[in-house]
């Protein structure tokens, strides 16, 4: 499926990054830059009056397929007009031969109940519903956006045993460019509902039809059930709809003592995209821009949205935009003579259902310049030759060592101290403290100089950086000295004391740095840990739950909280995941 994933956390991280990148004048006046990304909740359900009473019986997911384990669940009920109906008393469903279940009595028009281990609930009524529906809810919370479903009461003769399907393993997204996907939909009897069946009562798993469907209702395909309870489809995906977002819906129609089932998995179809000259390329001044039309297509026809760029020996020299599969990009560059020069065409996508195919190589035929052009550039050749000749009889100005070097350059991506030239004094540093990603200066940064000690602290030096990051720290040069250098938000960095230099001081934040400790411990574990793709903490979380390691699912769950939440992460809470790193062989896969 080439590594696509929903919402995985360096997604988020690029929607803040573009968040953070708005002008000025887009956020509100004071306002802190600070995102808020929640997931989807889904809730799959089925209810039915039977003698004597009505069920309700479903579960909640979020959308990578997780149970959403104690969440308390609202469900009411409505005519068809929309007006609220009583409700009876009502009780969770127990498992077949358990004494009883609490009572749960409807509050302002409504139930409340707590979904399980599973994600799962079931609710049974005293007294039938006639023609009413169910309004089932989940209010939401931080990390899940709210949700709700509407759910007719069939009438049925008969008790009958609640079903839950799922879709196992998960179909996050469909390659269209293959002729079929295998979908497995597994299909289980929940017996604590199967009330009127004694515990013994066994129930057939083997030859129950269950029918797939896409997002707009159209049949897909049909299939029953092993005798391991267990729905095999290989689905064309001819039958489906074209590149985007979609869903599969697996539904059971019920027996004579199995309740119907449904469950729907949110898909993203994608393809490739290929692409194709739309006509031969004519001689065009490179000054001037040569027009380039290009055909964007993919299995399922014209591509519609993304870019296409144009680059000449790795840097862009033009771009257009997609529009029903073409796009007329206009490279401007400079040519010295008359020749060919090649370019690369590539596709960036708009959509993560637009993959990127190989790119297109093309050699532009380029017209040499005009005689007035080539009169008129050696005419400045000589002009700035002349002035160049007359700046030597100058006196150079002198610059402070080490400043322009610290303002060109361009942030190292990690943490770290650079010798950026010679110091003015033989017993001082100066420099900056910035973002090691950004480059943005740290104002209130605390460098020290720490040497061996066997009373005290060994601090020898101390200085806190300005608000332009600046900072200047006068000692002795000792070479088994260290230079530490903390920050509130950012992560201490430490090593040996260099030489008295200008120095320029990189620092990481502390959200990046528990990030970076997560993916070098699914790089260390490697598979199911490691894909194909940079592992995220929703990855390694969702991993350690499906093989029962709750150890490593709690700490990816801390981690991607303190990555992405609200709060602040301090040196406490860093030091704390640190600290509770799961160590190799604490657990064994068990699948």
């Amino acid at each position: 499926m080439r590594g696509l994933r929903r919402r995985g956390p360096w997604a988020l991280l690029a929607a803040a990054a573009l968040a953070a990148a708005l002008p000025a004048h887009a956020q509100p006046q004071g306002a802190k830059r600070r995102i808020h990304v929640r997931g989807s909740a889904q809730i799959d359900a089925v209810a039915w009056n039977e003698p004597g009473g009505f069920v309700v019986h479903g579960s909640v997911i979020d959308d990578a397929r997780s149970a959403l384990t104690e969440q308390p669940i609202s469900i009411d009920a409505v005519t068809s007009a929309g007006a609220p109906v009583d409700l009876p008393p009502a009780e969770a469903c127990a498992p077949a031969g358990a004494a009883g279940a609490r009572e749960h009595r409807a509050s302002q028009g409504g139930y409340v109940i707590t979904t399980d281990e599973r994600g799962g609930f079931c609710l049974r009524g005293r007294a039938p519903l006639a023609g009413a529906t169910l309004r089932v809810r989940f209010a939401g919370g931080p990390l899940y956006e709210p949700a709700e479903a509407k759910v007719p009461i069939e009438a049925l003769a008969a008790p009958l045993a609640p079903v839950i399907l799922r879709i196992d393993p998960p179909v996050d997204a469909i390659d269209l460019d293959r002729p079929s996907v295998n979908v497995t939909v597994a299909l289980r009897i929940d017996r604590s509902g199967a009330r009127g069946f004694s515990s013994g009562a066994p129930f057939e798993r083997e030859r129950l039809t269950v029918a797939l469907e896409d997002e707009r209702g159209e049949k897909l395909a049909e299939a029953q059930t092993g005798g391991d309870g267990r729905a095999r489809f290989e689905l064309s995906t001819e039958r489906l709809a074209g590149p985007g977002q979609g869903a599969l819906r697996a539904r059971f129609d019920g027996s004579a003592v199995l309740a119907k089932a449904n469950v729907s998995q949110a898909v993203v179809r994608h393809a490739e995209v290929a692409l194709a000259l739309s006509r031969p390329l004519e001689p065009a001044r490179a000054e001037d821009g040569v027009p380039i039309d290009v055909d964007v297509t993919s299995s399922r026809g014209p591509v519609d949205g993304g870019v296409i760029e144009a680059l000449r020996a790795g840097e862009s020299v033009g771009a257009a935009p997609v529009a029903a599969g073409k796009a007329r990009v206009v490279a401007a560059f400079t040519a010295e003579r008359e020749g060919t020069v090649p370019l690369t065409l590539r596709y960036v996508p708009a959509a993560p259902f637009w993959i990127p195919g190989p790119v297109l190589a093309v050699d532009v035929p380029i017209a040499g310049p005009g005689v007035w052009r080539q009169i008129a550039l050696g005419a400045v050749v000589l002009a700035i030759a002349g002035w160049v000749l007359g700046g030597w009889r100058r006196a150079p100005k002198s610059a402070a060592p080490g400043a322009g070097e610290a303002k060109d350059a361009a942030p190292p991506g990690k943490a770290g101290v650079k010798i950026l030239g010679p110091s003015e004094h033989a017993t001082g540093w100066r420099g900056v403290v910035s973002d090691a990603h950004d480059g943005t200066p740290i104002a209130q940064a605390e460098l020290t100089i720490v040497v061996p000690a066997f009373e005290g602290s060994g601090i020898v030096a101390r200085a806190l950086s300005d608000d332009a990051g600046a900072f200047s720290i006068e000692a002795p040069h000792r070479i088994d000295a260290k230079l530490v250098v903390r920050a509130s938000t950012h992560s201490s960095y430490e090593q040996a004391l260099p030489p008295p230099s200008q120095l320029g001081v990189a620092l990481i934040t502390r959200r990046r740095a528990v990030l970076e400790r997560l993916v070098r411990w699914a790089r260390r574990h490697g598979a199911p840990f490691e894909g194909a793709s940079e592992p995220t903490p929703g990855h390694v979380r969702r991993v350690a739950s499906r093989n029962q390691q709750h150890d490593v699912e709690r700490w990816a769950t801390r981690i991607e909280h303190a990555a992405f939440g609200p709060d602040p992460v301090d040196e406490r809470i860093e030091q704390d995941l640190g600290a509770s790193e799961p160590k190799p062989g604490a657990s064994q896969l068990t699948s």
